[in-house]
């Protein structure tokens, strides 16, 4: 008796760990395309990868197929033209696509009929288990809890301005070095990417490439033009050890100056005002590079609409020098 409890004990129990369904659309792994058949793609390689041309395995355990039956691959030849031949049916329960390794770079996109609404319990590319999803922990800070990076509303949604174009200062078209030592990733990958500003002064997006464990070094190189310069990341669940800028630690400036002064408010879009100190002699404002931005003189405010988005440090004189950090949204 004792054992057959037991039994039912354990297989009650496996059944609360064992990972729920979850459709395609659901799951966020995959995008949807124009194709009236093969519409749910889930992109396994980049041509801009060096790595691309490996080969891309898919293993996924289907729970119920949903409205969809079928998947086919793009991969694009050695001349860039587009390669719909490998197809086939999908079952119920686990299916294994490979897509044979070539020596070119190349885009491979895994494309599955049904509108998204196929539903599986386990989903991994090349060995990496992209479902069920690992809840990620991490002990040092990451880039999404951290000060220093500026959230926006992108596939890139976490970025730290290097340079930015309609500043005062010289660092515009020099060099510009970003070096950061990784110690967490999530489960699903993390990526980079730089956008910088041409001599027109329009955008430009680049050199998109995955992140690993440890040091994470890239520099731009300089240019004859004053330009923006932001380093981009796919997610806030990256998380660090050390951070720094042209050679300038920024990790330090998470919790510069413990002091009773205030700078409200912060964030700030326009006029910030600092409580807390009496007889102000100057108020200076510089970027997180050391170029001074602003200098204002025996006042307990300050204008920062103008300046670029993203750190500045406050320095206040009232005959003893007390440097704050402020974020310009």
């Amino acid at each position: 008796m004792v054992k057959k409890i037991t039994l039912l004990f354990f297989a009650f129990s496996v059944n609360i760990i064992t990972a729920q369904s979850i459709n395609m659309t659901d799951s966020g792994l995959f995008s949807t395309g124009a194709n009236a058949t093969w519409n749910t793609i889930f992109t396994a390689a980049s041509q801009g990868n060096a790595t691309s041309g490996l080969a891309q395995t898919v293993v996924i355990n289907i729970t119920n197929l949903g409205d969809g039956t079928t998947y086919r691959i793009y991969k694009t030849t050695s001349t860039g033209a587009a390669d719909f031949t490998q197809q086939g049916d999908l079952v119920v329960g686990e299916n294994t696509i490979i897509v044979s390794a070539v020596e070119f770079n190349r885009n491979v996109k895994f494309q599955f009929s049904g509108s998204g609404s196929i539903e599986f319990d386990s989903f991994s590319h090349n060995g990496q288990v992209l479902y069920p999803f690992e809840e990620f922990e991490c002990d040092e800070i990451t880039i999404g809890e951290s000060n220093l990076f500026i959230s926006q509303d992108s596939d890139f949604p976490y970025y730290l301005t290097a340079a930015s174009a309609g500043d005062d200062g010289s660092n515009m078209n020099t060099a510009h070095s970003f070096e950061m030592n990784i110690t967490c990733l999530p489960a699903v990958g993390a990526n980079y990417r730089i956008y910088k500003t041409n001599s027109a002064g329009n955008d430009i997006e680049c050199c998109v490439a995955p992140l690993t464990l440890g040091l994470f070094s890239k520099t731009v190189a300089a240019v004859a033009w004053d330009r923006s310069i932001r380093f981009q990341f796919s997610t806030g669940d990256i998380g660090y050890s050390s951070l720094s800028v042209n050679g300038l630690d920024l990790l330090s400036l998470e919790d510069v100056s413990s002091s009773v002064i205030n700078i409200h408010p912060n964030p700030a879009t326009g006029t910030i005002f600092i409580d807390g100190v009496q007889n102000i002699k100057s108020i200076k404002v510089y970027s997180i590079l050391g170029s001074l931005e602003k200098e204002v003189f025996n006042t307990n405010q300050v204008d920062i609409s103008e300046l670029s988005s993203g750190i500045h440090l406050i320095k206040v004189d009232n005959g003893t020098i007390t440097t704050k950090k402020i974020i310009k949204q």
